[in-house]
């Protein structure tokens, strides 16, 4: 078997530490043998784990791309925002691309992406990992298999979870829209995908959105609370105090290791001090919605809701798929599902064994996809589909704009 090369464009959290361990995991099928990260200590952390010379470290992925002349393919994990131009430059020199998602900052874009792929004949694959989970696999098999009928209606939640939810969209880089993505689009273009995944790729007719970002404002900030933590006097007892990053290392380590990777508290705390994480959420720039709730019309009369929402204790996503027959119902987070059957009343749980890793083995998961889809490029699979993610963003960037009118539906 040929081992494949690839390059890396952000040397962040999620191309690092989400997609590029696999190359670590199977070393004979793959390995990265370039990477672009602006931020020298990231660039060389990378560059070491995965045994880069210095010829083939760069800080501008310009550089990189120039040079690239025998790459089978790049992953892009950048921020939101940067996501477009080197697309754009991959995809013009003929490279295959796994692009994080959002794929751009605007629907159009996205559709400029999609569109310069398939006249350059060039594989895309964009980051929505549920179509890749062990769990959505196996609901999907079920579906097919018409053990639940015909699906007439899909109700879909996601949890973002209370702390996640501060960490990322008040503190953290998701905050506000005007620097990088709704956060409809940001968190749930992957809940897009996942639905028109198992409605194998239907076209959603209509979209209507209702939310707001009520909480997370200066108004709703306790009496006398400060601008930032460390010189509030409700440091100790507040639930979205920074100080709590301190307290729970193996139910926040994601969250903590964005900010500073280092088991030593004293050099955690005095570096977390100093970033925006420390701020007080009711006193940021922040301006997404906390909550957000979707209604969806496909083209065959199929109806779709789905939820965001900051205040949960969970964080997993949760769904249930009604059909003419049957039901499915479960959670990614719990490895199994319920199948129930209408006409015998006879209830199927199925368990699905699936890897330790992030996003419930997606984020594995879709790099044996890539490797896969590199290795065959005639073959034509929904997995791969780079137009169904499209549509995930279209519906979410509508999504927003119908929030944003009131409600208003969007005819798409």
């Amino acid at each position: 078997m040929k081992q494949l090369k690839l390059g890396l464009i952000g040397a962040g959290e999620r191309g690092a530490n989400c997609y590029a361990p696999y190359a670590l995991k199977y070393p004979a099928e793959v390995k990265f043998v370039c990477v672009a990260e602006p931020l020298k200590e990231r660039r060389d952390v990378f560059a070491d784990a995965h045994g880069i010379g210095e010829a083939g470290r760069y800080s501008d992925w310009h550089e990189m791309l120039e040079h690239s002349r025998e790459l089978d393919g790049v992953i892009i994990a950048t921020q939101d925002r940067q996501h477009y131009d080197p697309a754009m430059a991959a995809i013009e020199k003929g490279i295959n691309l796994l692009l994080e998602k959002p794929m751009a900052e605007t629907a159009e874009k996205t559709k400029e992406i999609v569109d310069a792929a398939g006249e350059k004949g060039v594989l895309l694959m964009v980051c929505h990992v549920l179509r890749h989970t062990p769990f959505f696999r196996a609901v999907k098999e079920v579906i097919k298999e018409g053990k639940i009928g015909k699906i007439q209606s899909i109700h879909h939640i996601e949890n973002i979870g209370f702390w996640h939810y501060a960490h990322s969209y008040v503190r953290g880089n998701w905050r506000n829209s005007d620097e990088t993505t709704p956060m409809i689009v940001a968190k749930c273009s992957h809940d897009t995908d996942i639905m028109n995944y198992l409605l194998d790729g239907k076209k959603c007719t209509k979209i209507s959105s209702f939310g707001s970002l009520s909480w997370f404002r200066p108004e709703n900030a306790p009496k006398g609370a400060a601008k930032r933590c460390e010189d509030c006097i409700y440091n100790k007892s507040c639930m979205y105090s920074a100080y709590k990053y301190l307290e729970d290392r193996k139910l926040r380590h994601n969250f903590r290791d964005i900010i500073k990777r280092t088991d030593n508290n004293d050099e955690f705390l005095k570096y977390m001090l100093t970033t925006p994480y420390a701020r007080c959420v009711y006193h940021c720039d922040n301006n997404v919605a906390d909550h957000q709730v979707v209604m969806m019309e496909y083209e065959d009369g199929v109806t779709a809701s789905w939820q965001a929402i900051a205040f949960t204790m969970d964080t997993a996503r949760q769904t249930k798929i009604m059909g003419t027959a049957g039901e499915i119902e479960g959670s990614i987070d719990e490895d199994r599902f319920i199948i129930r059957d209408f006409g015998s009343g006879n209830e199927t749980t199925v368990e699905v064994h699936t890897p330790k890793t992030l996003h419930s083995g997606g984020d594995e998961c879709i790099m044996e996809t890539f490797t896969k889809a590199l290795r065959n490029p005639e073959e034509k699979n929904l997995m791969y589909s780079a137009r169904l993610s499209l549509q995930g963003h279209v519906m979410a960037y509508a999504a927003e704009e119908s929030r944003m009118k009131g409600g208003k539906v969007i005819e798409l």
